[in-house]
């Protein structure tokens, strides 16, 4: 008896060991967008450990299973009602993706994994009406769309990319003025047609109010609906007029009744051009990207943020930070729109505006973030009021040190010490590590600008433009502004609805007003002492345009395609937008 009883725990704890866990954050989130909030309709993914077999299995045909490999997913309502059985799309071990039957009501919702006779603990999903999802290149939710383009007249369609080249069996290309861009995503909303034979009610631009921002231009779709032969697949058409803006990374969002996509890119050029312009690339560096390769570049900023904020209730502080920070890292074609804040990307949008809505826990990220490499450690900054200081390198070999702090709020003695950021020559070096080897990059601060008006903006009024009015500075100036307001969900978890805009001007203008088609487009702040919402406005200057630059060897032979030392001076505030 006592063998048979230590046999029966062995087996309850190998059944234990292989019963699924879904991850703790988060681990039901949107098929394409990887926000938190799931629609009617839409496909799914679950994180997890120990959720399927080892194998990638894939739905076989339609119409789509409750069940795949032994794997079921189900939705219980928290309010109570019966549970919800999901049809299945795909399974691996860690990660499993289903379609949300429209039948659900937005709500939250207990959800547990079944595999192989074994339940998970339930975790927490939220559901909404609406929750647009657009696949990206490289399945990350940011960055570079994986849209298909076709020219006027013509049913044949390229892979939206930098260059003109191939990836694997697909042709690549650019977009122009004149094209349709086909965008593929889940979250619409409900359609009963489409799950899970993969029919559809056709297009619903009307029903759900549909509407497709490329760049600082909004167009009426062409078709927004589901996609037929691909259950919960939504299908965004959209065709480009002669005036939109050109470049590698266009962002485009879709917005239906209130809610937006994650941000996303496109690639667009002139017409007559196969090639998207960019500030530094080449174009055959624009083409290994296009064709799945990666570029080598080196990002370091150096950067001051002074804060001003009055909370109701609080008080009112102002807090100077000062950092360096960067990396050399891998970019793909999905990342390399993230590198650094380089202001020679900023100089073909001077005089624009471009504005990116929110709804969700978190504001979605515009790039997927690179592989970043080991330089060494640490690296050493030296220029006026730096004398040999350490930037270590933390963790996933991302380099930053805090030079300065003063006024920051519960931490004493914040404010001791001088301020390192001057006017002047800093040079950033690195002996090399285990990727890149040694390197010296130099970069030269102006003297600070100063927002002369900034203490005379307290409330913005979304139905009005924003004059912002400085002096000195040099480079590009960002002017830069958001606003949130709670529109659900709980004070641990809060959902808001936010909307951030950017404009771009020349530093030698001295002033630019931010219009109120833009303005209007945010919504009214919450209220920060609450926790209802929030308000903020910075004016930033950035450069230099075409310095800064420096190269630096990689041990596995070459260079690096281009590495940049920029510096940021940032003046922010709070403010409400009314």
């Amino acid at each position: 008896m006592k063998s048979l009883g230590i046999a029966l725990l062995l087996l309850s704890t190998a059944l234990a060991w292989a019963q699924p866990q879904l991850r703790s954050e988060d681990p039901v989130v949107n098929g394409a967008s990887y926000s938190n909030l799931i629609a009617p309709g839409s496909i799914f993914v679950v994180f997890g450990t120990n959720l399927a077999g080892e194998s990638v299995v894939l739905a076989p045909s339609l119409p789509l299973t409750t069940t795949l490999g032994g794997v079921s997913i189900r939705f219980t309502p928290v309010a109570g009602g019966a549970p919800i059985d999901c049809y299945m799309v795909y399974t691996t071990r860690n990660q499993i993706a289903g379609l949300l039957p429209s039948s659900a009501a937005p709500g939250d919702y207990n959800v547990t994994v079944t595999y192989n006779n074994q339940t998970s603990a339930p975790g927490r999903a939220r559901v909404v009406a609406r929750s647009i999802g657009i696949v990206t290149a490289d399945a990350s939710g940011a960055g570079q769309a994986q849209a298909q383009v076709f020219p006027p007249g013509s049913a044949e369609w390229t892979l939206n990319r930098f260059a003109a080249g191939r990836l694997g069996s697909f042709v690549t290309g650019v977009a122009h003025p004149g094209d349709r861009i086909d965008l593929w995503g889940t979250g619409l909303g409900a359609d009963a047609a489409s799950d899970p034979t993969g029919g559809t009610s056709g297009d619903r631009t009307a029903a759900a109010a549909v509407r497709i921002r490329v760049g600082d231009r909004e167009y009426t779709p062409a078709y927004a609906g589901r996609a037929s032969q691909l259950p919960g697949t939504d299908q965004f058409v959209v065709v480009l007029d002669e005036n939109v803006p050109t470049g590698c990374h266009v962002p485009v969002q879709v917005l239906a009744e209130g809610t937006a996509s994650n941000p996303v890119t496109v690639a667009i050029a002139p017409r007559g051009q196969q090639t998207c312009a960019h500030p530094f690339l080449s174009t055959e560096q624009l083409r290994r990207l296009s064709e799945g390769g990666r570029v080598v570049l080196g990002s370091f900023i150096l950067s001051r943020m002074t804060t001003s904020s009055a909370i109701p209730g609080l008080g009112s502080f102002e807090m100077t930070t000062e950092n360096v920070a960067g990396e050399f890292a891998r970019y793909s074609v999905g990342s390399v729109g993230g590198f650094g804040d380089s202001s020679a990307e900023y100089a073909g949008l001077i005089g624009r505006c471009l504005v990116y809505r929110f709804r969700g826990s978190t504001q979605p990220a515009l790039f997927s973030p690179p592989i970043p490499l080991d330089a060494g450690n640490p690296l050493r900054l030296n220029g006026p009021n730096a004398n040999n200081v350490a930037v270590p390198r933390l963790a996933s070999n991302f380099y930053a040190a805090t030079l300065y702090q003063s006024g920051i709020p519960g931490v004493p003695g914040s404010g001791s010490g001088t301020p390192v950021i001057a006017a002047g020559t800093y040079t950033l070096s690195g002996t090399g590590g285990a990727d890149v080897g040694p390197f010296n990059a130099t970069v030269t601060v102006p003297p600070p600008f100063t927002w002369t008006n900034r203490d005379g903006i307290n409330d913005v009024n979304r139905g009005q433009g924003l004059a912002i009015t400085w002096s000195g500075g040099a480079g590009v100036m960002v002017i830069n502004g958001v606003s949130t307001t709670r529109v659900g969900g709980t004070a641990n978890d809060p959902i808001f609805d936010g909307a951030l805009f950017v404009c771009f001007a020349d530093a030698g203008a001295g002033n630019f007003t931010v219009p109120a088609s833009i303005l209007s487009q945010l919504p009214a702040s919450g209220d920060l002492a609450t926790g209802s919402g929030s308000g903020a406005l910075a004016l930033l200057q950035t450069g230099p345009l075409d310095g800064g630059l420096f190269t630096a060897p990689l041990t596995a032979g070459g260079n690096i395609e281009r590495g940049q030392f920029l510096y940021t001076i940032a003046s922010m505030k709070t403010v409400n937008y009314r």
